[in-house]
């Protein structure tokens, strides 16, 4: 399992949002796509923020729909992100989004999002393992 890293598990055209994107259409592509969150990212595509499915909601009950219309992702967004780098092995994957309780997670490589780790993805690739171990 060692040998199994972010980046051959990551999604390499993921999602993202700029700040300036509006809270309503991000989230709309979220649901779209089945993600619970994605990167916000600057127009160099280096990682600034998250936002996730739990972002939106905060802010759709604690100011009402109304006020959530106007605003941007910068608004919503987190900005102490958790990341994993393109090394990361699948037991340290695992293990972060054990620590973080994340869904997912952004793969950086020189502070650029190059991808997106899923925990479901992590999940499937170490029940192949498993399969693998049992059936070799």
């Amino acid at each position: 399992m060692q040998t199994i890293t972010a980046e051959t598990i990551m999604d390499r055209s993921p999602l993202s949002f700029r700040p300036e994107s509006g809270v309503i259409v991000a989230l709309r592509q979220l649901l779209t796509a089945s993600m619970s969150g994605a990167p916000v990212v600057d127009a160099d595509n280096n990682l600034i923020g998250f936002l996730s499915e739990a972002d939106c909601m905060r802010g759709a009950l604690m100011g009402g729909y109304f006020s959530t219309i106007g605003e941007l992702v910068r608004d919503r967004m987190t900005t102490e992100v958790e990341s994993i780098g393109v090394n990361t092995n699948l037991v340290d994957v695992a293990d972060k989004f054990l620590q973080q309780n994340r869904r997912v997670l952004p793969v950086v490589e020189v502070g650029k999002v190059v991808g997106l780790v899923q925990r479901r993805c992590v999940l499937e690739k170490l029940l192949d393992q498993i399969d693998n171990k049992c059936s070799g």
